[in-house]
């Protein structure tokens, strides 16, 4: 290597050393040749309290339940002559899921019509003598016990028809038992038998079980003090419920309550209620835990803060308000309710206040702080 190129090899890093100071002490005096200001304070994000329209809401865990649950049973005893549906099929009613062997209810049925016919045969015979001991009776050729020996056995036949032609639709009923079809629609489980097996009316497991998925129903409880709210919301129309996702925002799954309850549960002071969901693209599932806000009424005048202001101490929840001369000082606030993103104050907060939404975990009571952004906390719509 030249003198040269060692003189170059040595001399760049200095320049580069050079620039990167004069930066440095560019960016430190500014363009004056002064020292630039330090923000004074801790940095902050605060909001400003508002008044605004909200819809109050409840949210609690359900349990998502099937409004009809069927165990499919035979109500004949008989061999499975076909398996004709498949696990976690979705069935509709009237399809059919299981045929038995038809031959000995044809063959019973064909006794009860041959029995029918016989004593059909035998009344019409019995009303032709009851005719002819009418007229010999008119004629005195008869005595009165005869003619009335032919009528009660005219009536003897006529209640051995009635007779058979029950069984022949008792027969018949039978007949149509074994082909077992669904009785709702929904989606089938496990088969629990399987063809060639004899099945009867008494065996406990049954054949499978229908869940009918939509609609669907979610079980719930809110607190007792929210139960005035909820029964004045259902005077006025339905209460609309959301089930909330993995994150906590509304889901596509809305519905509405069906049912609160007749009593409160003294052990937790809670009333249980249900909503209906349409579930239409089946992302219910009969019992799996689900997080559900109920939507209660609008508060057209509610002092409004972001929920991630709120801070909890010892003598209960409170926020840091920033003062005029950006202190900030930390006060106790009564909270109405949380409504997700949103608190409702119900008291120690004005509307035009400032809070601090971020970085309250550095701040102590008369820090001075230095605002980096301010949000305004919007009303939800009802």
């Amino acid at each position: 290597m030249t003198v040269k190129a060692v003189r170059i090899a040595v001399g760049a890093p200095l320049v580069a050393l050079l620039a990167l100071g004069l930066w440095r002490l560019g960016a430190l005096y500014g363009a004056t040749g002064k020292p630039a200001a330090t923000p004074a304070g801790v940095s902050v994000r605060v909001a400003v309290v508002r008044r605004g329209t909200i819809a109050t809401t409840v949210t609690n865990i359900g349990t998502v339940q099937a409004l009809n649950t069927v165990l499919v049973r035979a109500r004949v005893d008989g061999a499975i002559e076909a398996v004709l549906f498949k696990e976690g099929q979705i069935v509709s009613r009237g399809d059919v899921l299981v045929k038995l062997d038809p031959l000995p209810f044809e063959a019973q049925l064909r006794v009860n019509q041959a029995q029918l016919a016989k004593d059909i045969a035998s009344l019409d015979n019995a009303k032709v003598d009851l005719q002819r001991y009418e007229d010999l009776l008119k004629a005195d050729s008869t005595s009165t016990q005869v003619r009335d020996t032919a009528r009660s056995l005219v009536a003897q036949l006529t209640a051995a028809v009635a007779n058979d032609a029950a069984q022949v639709d008792l027969a018949r009923l039978s007949l149509s038992y074994a082909t077992i079809r669904a009785p709702i629609t929904g989606r089938v489980g496990a088969r629990l038998i399987d063809a060639g097996n004899i099945v009867h009316t008494a065996d406990a497991n049954g054949l499978v079980v229908i869940t009918q998925l939509s609609p669907i129903a979610v079980s719930f409880a809110i607190p007792q003090e929210r139960l005035k709210d909820l029964r004045a919301a259902q005077a006025h129309s339905s209460i609309p419920v959301t089930v909330l996702n993995d994150t906590g925002d509304p889901s596509e799954n809305t519905g509405e309550v069906i049912l609160i309850d007749n009593q409160i549960d003294t052990t937790t002071g809670t009333i249980h209620c249900k909503a209906q969901f349409s579930n239409a693209s089946d992302t219910l599932w009969p019992g799996q835990f689900v997080t559900v806000r109920v939507a209660l009424k609008n508060l057209p005048d509610a002092i409004l803060i972001p929920t991630i202001a709120v801070q909890n101490g010892s003598e209960g929840p409170y926020v840091y308000v920033v003062t005029p001369d950006n202190r900030a000082k930390a006060r106790v606030v009564n909270i109405r309710s949380v409504e997700g993103a949103q608190t409702i104050i119900a008291s120690g907060l004005a509307a035009g206040e400032t809070v601090v939404t971020e970085g309250q975990f550095r701040l102590e009571p008369d820090t001075l702080v230095h605002i980096v952004s301010v949000d305004s906390p919007r009303a939800s719509l009802p």
